[in-house]
């Protein structure tokens, strides 16, 4: 069952708390108005609205080239819910360098120059694995590329030279086409079906938590005996202490109820 209020518990109200107040080993569920309440106090006494939380920026990512899996609008949001800003070029906060296949030149030369890690998401399942782990480290070498050639560049080739460019152009096609007809479309429906586990769970959870609000909460040993005192003509009050006699007369009037045979009682 979702955590109640403590504040509004005490005041007989219900009230589901969205956060805690902890002092050592001991803690405290409030409301969004208790919590104000009470941290108002702790302000005044100490005339100070408390440490800042420290707050840890990942810093900026460049993604260049085709991840194996991932279209690049998903690649670039799953590092955004990480906490990282993708941005087009190396800059003084970029932590990290994710290059798929196919990486511009440009882009690893600068990663390059400024000793930027490198992560290679151009073998399978690499990219996923940091997605569903969290963690996306950079402790792989920098793609060997070429800079791309210029018209003026290619008309100065000689034939030797131009055959061997359009063959590495050919196998990188090659290998490429490949991985479409074959790679891409299981982690296609890797994805999905990772996607429909995901949200089953979801939904899951949703129902439970639907079914928990249709569930009235279990009222405590104090509220019985203070809603059945009230049904036998006692006087008692919302909250404190209650009286001796009270607490008596309840457990006479519920003496072995706990421990009756129904198998004998019907």
């Amino acid at each position: 069952m979702d955590a109640l209020c403590m504040g509004c518990k005490a005041k007989g109200q219900q009230q589901d708390a969205v956060t805690v107040i902890a002092v050592g080993h001991r803690g405290w569920d409030l409301c969004e108005e208790h919590a104000q309440k009470f941290g108002g106090y702790l302000a005044d006494l100490f005339d100070s609205d408390g440490l800042e939380p420290a707050v840890e920026t990942p810093g900026s990512v460049v993604i260049s080239g085709t991840v194996p899996g991932y279209e690049p609008d998903a690649a670039r949001r799953a590092l955004e819910n990480s906490g990282y800003r993708i941005v087009g070029h190396v800059e003084e906060d970029t932590v990290l360098i994710i290059c798929g296949i196919r990486p511009a030149p440009h882009k690893v030369r600068e990663a390059a120059e400024a000793g930027t890690p490198c992560m290679d998401a151009s073998r399978a399942g690499v990219f996923r694995e940091a997605v569903t782990s969290g963690r996306w480290v950079g402790e792989d070498p920098l793609p060997a590329v070429e800079e791309k050639k210029s018209a003026a560049d290619v008309r100065r080739e000689s034939n030797e030279q131009r055959d061997l460019r359009r063959k590495r152009e050919a196998e990188a096609m090659e290998k490429y086409n490949h991985w479409r007809a074959t790679e891409l479309p299981k982690r296609m429906e890797e994805s999905a079906e990772q996607w429909a586990e995901e949200r089953g769970a979801r939904e899951d959870a949703e129902t439970r938590r639907l079914a928990r609000a249709q569930v009235p909460p279990e009222p405590s040993e104090s509220e019985k005996i203070r809603a059945w005192a009230r049904t036998n003509g006692y006087t008692v009050s919302n909250k404190g202490r209650i009286a001796g006699q009270v607490r008596e007369a309840y457990q006479r009037a519920h003496a072995g109820q706990e421990s009756l045979d129904l198998s004998v009682a019907s």
